[in-house]
C-alpha cells in the first residue's frame, strides 16, 4: 500500500471518529446502539480487515500499517476495540483463516490470566497455544470486569467454548511475537494519547487565567509542558523506530522485539511523567469527569501494564544485548535498522 492510499485511510479513518459521538460512547462504556452504529461505519468503510489478505475481503496492508491508527483512535479516546480486531484479523488470514466479523480482543499468550482489553465490548477472542491459533466466541458470563478499568477490560472466569477458528498459527508466530506485536499496538496507542494530552494541557493553559495572566505564562507550568512535549516526543520516536522494524521484517524477528522492547519501555515510562505534568499543570480540573484528561490518563496508566510493563521489557531487553558477546551494546544502539 502506497504512502497516499494509506493516508487517504487515516484522513477517511479520522473524519468518521470526528463524526461520531465519541463523548456518549465513552459514558456508556462503549456499549449501545451508537457503539454499534460506529462499529458498522467502520466494518463498512474496510478498516477491520485492514491486514487481511484481499482474498479474505481486506485490504492486504502490513501489520506496521496499523500503528497511525491505532495511535489515531486513540488521540479520539474512541471506547472501540478497533486496533486489536485490526491485529486479529490480520493474523487469522495469514494463518489461511477466513477472519469472522466480529469484534476481537487478544489473549496474552505470555499471561493468559491477565484482564482482556475492551472485553465487555468485544464478541470474541484471539489466543495463540501450543502454535495454534484460536479464535472463540465470548459471552458475558465468562468475564468479570476490572473495577474501574477503561473500556470494559475484565478477567477470563472459564474457557470460552464456542470455538470459531482454530488453526496453525504461521511458524513465525511464537508466544514472543504474538505478545511483541500487541505491546507495539499498545506503545502506539499511548503515544497517541499522549499527543492528545499535550494538546488539552496546552489549550487549557493558554486559555485559563490566573493572578491576571494565563497558567502558560507561569514558570512552574511551562516545565510541566515541556516535560510533556518532550515525553511524548520521545515516545513517537521510539514507536516509529519499531514500526520502521516491523517494516523491514514482518516475521517479527529478534531485532524487531528488540525495538518493540524499546518502544514499551519507552512509553510506559513517559505515560507516568505525562500524566503527572499533566494533572499538575490542569489541578482539580484534570480530575473532573466532565473534562476530557482522564478518559487518557487513565488509558495510559492501564496500557502501562497490557501485554507487558516497561519493567518486564526493559528486562527482556536487557537479557538480549547480554545473550550476545562483548562488546555489542553500543552496536547495536547504532547499527542502522
Amino acid at each position: 500500500m502506497d504512502r497516499d492510499d494509506f493516508a487517504m485511510i487515516a484522513e477517511g479513518l479520522d473524519r468518521i471518529l470526528t463524526d461520531a459521538p465519541l463523548d456518549a460512547i465513552d459514558k456508556a462504556g462503549g456499549l449501545g446502539p451508537e457503539a454499534d452504529a460506529l462499529w458498522q461505519t467502520l466494518e463498512e468503510s474496510g478498516y477491520i480487515l485492514l491486514c487481511a489478505s484481499e482474498g479474505h475481503g481486506g485490504s492486504g496492508a502490513a501489520l506496521a500499517d496499523i500503528l497511525p491508527l491505532a495511535a489515531l483512535a486513540a488521540r479520539h479516546a474512541a471506547a472501540v476495540p478497533l486496533a486489536d480486531t485490526i491485529l486479529a484479523t490480520g493474523l487469522l488470514s495469514a494463518a489461511g483463516q477466513q477472519p469472522p466479523p466480529l469484534r476481537i480482543g487478544l489473549i496474552d499468550p505470555l499471561a493468559p490470566d491477565a484482564p482482556i482489553a475492551h472485553a465487555s465490548q468485544i464478541d470474541a477472542v484471539l489466543s495463540l497455544e501450543g502454535g495454534r491459533l484460536r479464535s472463540t466466541r465470548i459471552e458475558s458470563g465468562d468475564i468479570r470486569s476490572v473495577h474501574q478499568a477503561e473500556d470494559g477490560a475484565g478477567r477470563p472466569l472459564r474457557q470460552p467454548a464456542d470455538v470459531l477458528v482454530d488453526c496453525a498459527a504461521p511458524e513465525w508466530l511464537t508466544p514472543d511475537a504474538f505478545r511483541a506485536l500487541a505491546a507495539l499496538i499498545r506503545a502506539s496507542q499511548m503515544a497517541g494519547a499522549m499527543e492528545a494530552v499535550l494538546g488539552l494541557s496546552l489549550d487549557y493553559t493558554r486559555d485559563r487565567e490566573q493572578f491576571g495572566r494565563p497558567l502558560a505564562k507561569f514558570q512552574a507550568i511551562q516545565h510541566h509542558l515541556s516535560d510533556i512535549a518532550c515525553e511524548t516526543a520521545a515516545a513517537m520516536a521510539a514507536v516509529e523506530m519499531a514500526g520502521d522494524a516491523l517494516c523491514a521484517d514482518a516475521k517479527v524477528g529478534p531485532r524487531v522485539i528488540d525495538e518493540i522492547a524499546i518502544a514499551k519501555t519507552r512509553c510506559g515510562e513517559a505515560a507516568s511523567r505525562i500524566a503527572a505534568a499533566a494533572h499538575q499543570a490542569h489541578g482539580a480540573m484534570g480530575f473532573t469527569r466532565e473534562y476530557a484528561l482522564g478518559r487518557y490518563t487513565r488509558r495510559l496508566w492501564q496500557w502501562q501494564d497490557e501485554f507487558g510493563s516497561e519493567t518486564e521489557w526493559a528486562e527482556l531487553l536487557g537479557k538480549s544485548v547480554f545473550a550476545h558477546p562483548a562488546p555489542s551494546l553500543w552496536p547495536r544502539i547504532s547499527q542502522p535498522i
